[in-house]
């Protein structure tokens, strides 16, 4: 009796980036960044997409395991940072490409990446451009107020010494040495673990060319969910619980003083300015009160 071999079968070569998108109840615009990763530019074969869900209690899971290229994880406990987590330990790529489930990428967005880390041997975490656009819908005011206020990774990086993981690249074995990000966080995980890439010894730096898009906030009401949030995480990560409730308050205050000057020294028409004041006088209100609720010790906000 003639009997054939089995064909032999090797594994899949791994890609040279790994694509990491955390995202929680974001059925829509999942959908949306996912639609920009299937027209990216970047020869298919050398990138993975790594969608890990944050315990979303709407459709966002289904959306994401429609785009047959996105490996769909699942990390049920709150925390981005987490979620990040969990799409590293799973990443095959010599490289990581972090965004979140809200941005848009640009298409050439994973081949800046790549020529990123041909053209950088000492590669170390590369804080890519984020650009701001404003939805249907969304109020004016708010729209103004976070243009001239957030997501300014330039700035991130060459005056605060920190980046953002809605557009981070770095080496996959680099983030995992220094424990990657602290999973006990709900904001503010960025900036702590960039920091602690940099403590580690690895150069961090800007690319404008590197692109990805991420809509502003819709209304007052939800830059007022996204400062509690990131007042907890600040409390935590920036060690502003040992400080004190009183210097933290002092803090708070002047960073709405730098932010206004920056305000009234801004190219926007004096309507405008007057808007984003009243915003940032909102905002510190809400701040001091999240300061207040933390240190009575209840939980960090989640939005």
């Amino acid at each position: 009796m003639v009997t054939t071999a089995e064909p032999a079968s090797f594994p899949a070569p791994s890609p040279l980036i790994s694509v990491i998108i955390p995202v929680w109840n974001s059925e829509r615009r999942i959908a949306m960044a996912l639609e920009a990763i299937a027209r990216q530019t970047a020869p298919r074969d050398l990138f993975e997409v790594i969608v890990v869900d944050n315990g979303s209690t709407d459709g966002t899971a289904d959306a994401a395991r429609r785009f047959g290229f996105a490996q769909v994880l699942s990390e049920p406990i709150p925390s981005s940072y987490r979620a990040r987590n969990r799409g590293l330990a799973a990443a095959r790529g010599e490289y990581v490409l972090f965004t979140d489930g809200d941005c848009v990428p640009d298409p050439d967005w994973i081949a800046q990446a790549l020529a990123e880390t041909r053209e950088k041997p000492d590669l170390g975490v590369v804080a890519g451009e984020v650009t701001l656009f404003r939805e249907n819908g969304a109020g004016a005011i708010a729209s103004s107020y976070e243009k001239t206020h957030t997501f300014n990774q330039k700035g991130n990086v060459e005056i605060g010494g920190f980046c953002i993981t809605a557009n981070w690249l770095c080496r996959r074995d680099d983030l995992r040495a220094i424990g990657g990000f602290d999973a006990d966080l709900l904001s503010a995980g960025d900036s702590e673990c960039s920091r602690r890439m940099v403590a580690a010894g690895h150069r961090l730096s800007y690319s404008p060319r590197m692109i990805v898009r991420h809509p502003t906030r819709a209304s007052i009401g939800e830059l007022i969910r996204k400062r509690r949030r990131v007042t907890g995480g600040r409390w935590h990560a920036d060690g502003l619980r040992q400080r004190g409730v009183v210097p933290t308050l002092k803090l708070f205050t002047r960073e709405a003083v730098n932010q206004a000057r920056a305000t009234m020294r801004s190219d926007s028409g004096m309507p405008t300015k007057v808007a984003v004041l009243g915003v940032i006088g909102l905002l510190l209100l809400s701040t001091h009160a999240e300061v207040l609720r933390l240190s009575a010790g209840r939980p960090p906000f989640r939005a």
